[in-house]
């Protein structure tokens, strides 16, 4: 499948086959990264929502309580605007990923991402975990998300451990990022410019991860039905 073509020097190719680490078997195959040279971000994150069949703002949140968690995730901002910057950050962190993927891969994504978001933002861990997995059982409550792969998201530790890298880092506020002033800037230079790593934050922060072997067989097993090899 032409999705699954990777270039010379993306974060991708440059994994070895059999390792178990997240980089390996949580980073989306979709060649994101070819362009980022080129691509401006408005264009990048297009490019995310089209290949994940983005069509306008989700339904508006159900049972009621929902959009409190959604307040408290992502303030009192205009639905537009949090969905924009929270799509730029997936982007431009390099937690992206497709649903024609295992499903852990975008858990694993959403987790990664909203780990740095709440650390950037000096949140507590505890009430970002709280935050984030809260919504999440909320979700496989409604049978959009699943128990099992959500238990596995963490059991890997995939937030707290998003969360202290961006500590760690000093990462850049992802609740202002300043979208409508990059939007016609190269993805590679708004990473610079937020004072980001080259290809992203995930591809880095992966890569010292390690899967234990029962989760990295049934990723790999799953990653075999979307015709990939891991």
């Amino acid at each position: 499948m032409s999705s699954r073509v990777e270039s010379v020097g993306s974060p991708v190719q440059t994994r070895s086959a059999g390792e178990n680490t997240a980089a390996q078997l949580l980073l989306s195959s979709y060649d994101w990264e070819r362009d980022r040279e080129t691509i401006a971000l408005g264009d990048a994150i297009q490019r995310f929502r089209d290949v994940n069949g983005y069509v306008g703002l989700p339904i508006p949140a159900k049972p009621h309580f929902l959009k409190l968690f959604r307040k408290l995730i992502n303030g009192s901002r205009a639905p537009e605007h949090i969905y924009l910057v929270h799509d730029a950050s997936h982007v431009l962190t390099g937690t992206t990923f497709t649903h024609d993927e295992p499903q852990l891969v975008l858990l694993a994504g959403e987790a990664a991402e909203q780990g740095l978001y709440f650390a950037s933002r000096g949140v507590p861990k505890a009430v970002g975990w709280a935050l984030f997995y809260g919504g999440a059982f909320v979700e496989c409550a409604r049978r959009i998300a699943s128990f099992r792969q959500v238990g596995r998201g963490i059991r890997l530790g995939i937030f707290n451990r998003a969360y202290d890298y961006a500590r760690r880092t000093r990462l850049t506020n992802l609740f202002e990022i300043p979208v409508e002033e990059l939007r016609s800037v190269p993805v590679a230079e708004a990473r610079r410019r937020l004072g980001m790593p080259e290809g992203g934050v995930a591809a880095g922060m992966y890569r010292e991860i390690t899967l234990p072997e029962d989760i990295a067989a049934a990723l790999r097993a799953q990653w075999r039905r979307f015709g990939v090899e891991r």
